[in-house]
């Protein structure tokens, strides 16, 4: 209780921009539940390079047990959880867009199939139809019921049942517009222990810092760059783009986790500022591999078994991730990405991803740089 006897707020977080779902999802109306099924059927069987979940009701009898299915393992529990709608986006997490049964419940956006069986259903759950992306009709645009015309917008498309190719051409665009904005954070709040100084500020190309370097290279790309720092540190320009440590004293995993606490929303390019070698092509062929479907992308040196997580692209949903690793007792990115599933490149240039941890690996470095 703060003095005034008034309860003090929750601290400040960046929510995650989710629907009922998730971030691309849609509601199917206008049909009985078969004939909704069905139309999910068809749009995974035409866009199998995108992982869908489908929410539904249950409609089998009520069962003593639930049981998951995860990979081959069956995990059976004898209690019935309870679950609310925070479950239902923690639930969606792999999944590249989502299909809602409308029947049951709704999405942020929806897909309404003429059927005139179900004319007068529809008609009760008009206060549903928020945000109609695409109208189904058997064989013309007249067939759209008057009701449905003032709920329509000018992006609200028109198709017949017979054209799965453009539906699927609809739904595919959709899904790649709301690919994630990328930005960038440079790693430069370590203690630098065994360089004995602060390994940002070496210079190794052109008189600028590593720090100042990086930056350089992603803002010629046009993304939005920030520099992480320890939670105490204070710039001294009030221009720079900082983002402090959130979680004290937990390394780069901090540094990451804080970033995307920072803006849960976009994916992050995470570049440590001890890579002497890395240049614009490497980054360039790094944003070029990005697959938003997986966690992340990342660089894997020809010799090494383990990817490199601080020269790597964090998907979202990687996010809640994290979280759930830290939760296990881990806060290693590296152990994050062995576990997940994500895009890797494989670099038959080792030097292009060696770090410089010492004054004796500094000037090795230097000396490469010199000669070329």
């Amino acid at each position: 209780m703060t003095s005034k006897g008034k309860h003090q707020k929750h601290p400040k977080l960046i929510r995650s921009d989710i629907g009922s779902y998730h971030r691309c999802e849609w509601a199917i109306y206008g049909t009985n539940c078969d004939g909704i099924s069905k139309l999910f059927g068809q749009i995974s069987a035409q866009l199998k390079q995108y992982s869908f979940l489908y929410v539904d009701a249950d409609h089998s009898e009520e069962s003593k047990d639930t049981r998951s299915y995860i990979g081959k393992k069956q995990f059976s529990t004898n209690k019935v959880q309870s679950w609310n709608e925070f479950d239902d986006r923690l639930n969606t997490i792999q999944s590249d867009a989502c299909f809602v049964n409308g029947n049951h419940y709704s999405a942020s956006k929806q897909i309404v199939i003429i059927d005139p069986k179900k004319e007068e259903s529809l008609k009760r759950r008009l206060d549903q139809l928020t945000n109609i992306s695409l109208i189904i009709v058997d064989n013309s645009e007249d067939e759209v019921y008057d009701f449905m015309k003032v709920k329509m917008t000018d992006s609200t498309i028109i198709l017949k049942s017979s054209d799965m190719a453009g539906l699927s051409e609809h739904l595919a665009n959709q899904i790649k517009n709301s690919k994630p904005v990328l930005k960038a954070i440079i790693l430069a709040g370590g203690k630098s222990q065994r360089m004995g100084f602060d390994k940002s500020q070496i210079e190794y190309h052109n008189g600028l810092t590593q720090e100042k370097h990086l930056n350089k290279i992603l803002n010629k790309r046009n993304i939005n760059t920030y520099i992480s720092k320890r939670y105490d540190y204070v710039p001294k320009d009030k221009s720079e783009k900082i983002i402090n440590d959130k979680l004290v004293d937990m390394g780069p995993f901090g540094a990451i986790v804080s970033a995307m606490m920072t803006d849960p929303n976009s994916a992050w390019l995470v570049i440590a500022c001890d890579l002497p070698f890395l240049d614009e092509a490497l980054v360039d062929k790094l944003i070029g591999a990005r697959n938003t479907s997986k966690f992340a992308t990342t660089y894997r040196g020809k010799d090494n078994p383990f990817p490199e997580p601080l020269i790597t692209i964090y998907e979202p949903r990687s996010y809640q991730r994290f979280l759930s690793f830290l939760s296990l007792g881990f806060a290693c990115p590296r152990k994050v990405l062995i576990n997940s599933d994500i895009e890797e490149i494989v670099l038959n240039d080792m030097d292009a991803i060696t770090n410089a941890n010492t004054p004796e690996e500094m000037e090795l470095a230097k000396s490469k740089l010199r000669n070329g």
